[in-house]
């Protein structure tokens, strides 16, 4: 068994690629598609990135680097910044970008492989791979995606740059990672969501957040990550549809994003009315705000969290 990165760094990896609309594509809901890679889909951008979760792992399961691999089609060497930690990785087997995996839905097959390819950064740090996600999400730098894979050999040194273990999420505006209407209103009220259900409304995968019960909020709401302390987003609460059988969520999973299993399991059954949500939407920069003991679905903001949050508003 290779060893693998830490489930601390996981969270956080996936937590990062979360705020660029890139969700972690789980079984279930719950475990990675595959042993050595996690696998992010971005629906806006339609791209698929994986990353390496066995390479140059080191000890508490802390790696040197990470290994980011894509569609040789969305490559960008624009992205590439050696000074903040970005750079493409060379396969010292073929001394060019190629790297090969049998996980890697539909990339290329090339003559000299017999497995599908993407092309790759070597990411050092938490920083750069926020970072190269904001690249991603936003296009910036972008180059033509049509244009023929990257074939030339970097310098590059096999000795890896030191992984600061104490890295932070940078202090940068999350991103929205596609042009979207703006709310009307702040709003006053937030709805508490459990992670990873949050990450998936605001990377528009989600469009149905299943409870228990109806109802009767209507309008912009903010979304509050269960745990946190803080508002993450906004959303209009259209309406609500139930309730629903086990049948008709069977036949809704691509808007409630619960596994057939766990629906088949029965330990769903209790969560038959769908809320309905539209537009959501990051903040520019969460908002904190002081959660009222006892509050679990709803939180009534105060005037200076609303203040802070009409700041942060797309």
């Amino acid at each position: 068994m290779p060893k693998l990165i830490s489930d601390q760094v996981r969270k956080r990896v996936i937590e990062i690629a979360a705020q660029y609309g890139f969700v972690a594509q789980l079984k279930d809901g719950v475990q990675d598609q595959y042993v050595k890679n996690l696998m992010f889909f971005c629906k806006s951008l339609n791209q698929t990135v994986y990353i390496r979760k066995d390479r140059a792992v080191g000890d508490g399961g802390i790696p040197a680097y990470f290994h980011v691999a894509v569609h040789p089609n969305f490559f960008n060497k624009a992205w590439v910044s050696v000074p903040e930690g970005i750079e493409e990785l060379i396969n010292q087997q073929k001394k060019k970008n190629l790297h090969s995996s049998s996980n890697y839905q539909k990339f290329p097959v090339y003559p000299e492989n017999d497995e599908p390819c993407g092309m790759s950064f070597k990411v050092t740090g938490y920083d750069a791979l926020d970072k190269l996600f904001r690249q991603m999400a936003t296009g910036n730098k972008m180059l033509n995606a049509s244009s023929e894979p990257t074939a030339s050999v970097s310098s590059q040194t096999d000795t890896a740059l030191a992984f600061d273990k104490k890295s932070v999420f940078p202090k940068n505006t999350i991103v929205a990672v596609e042009p979207r209407k703006q709310l009307d209103t702040v709003p006053s009220k937030g709805l508490v969501i459990k992670s990873p259900y949050i990450e998936r409304i605001l990377a528009g995968t989600k469009t149905w957040e299943m409870r228990s019960s109806t109802t009767s909020v209507r309008g912009p709401i903010a979304l509050i990550k269960q745990g946190s302390g803080q508002v993450v987003g906004v959303a209009n609460l259209v309406g609500v549809k139930g309730p629903l059988t086990k049948q008709d969520k069977l036949k809704t999973i691509d808007k409630h994003q619960i596994s057939v299993d766990r629906l088949e399991s029965g330990e769903t059954d209790k969560w038959d009315t769908a809320w309905v949500l539209e537009n959501a939407q990051l903040l520019k920069t969460p908002v904190h705000y002081q959660h009222p003991n006892g509050a679990v679905i709803w939180v009534n903001l105060d005037q200076t969290v609303q203040e802070k949050l009409a700041l942060a508003m797309p």
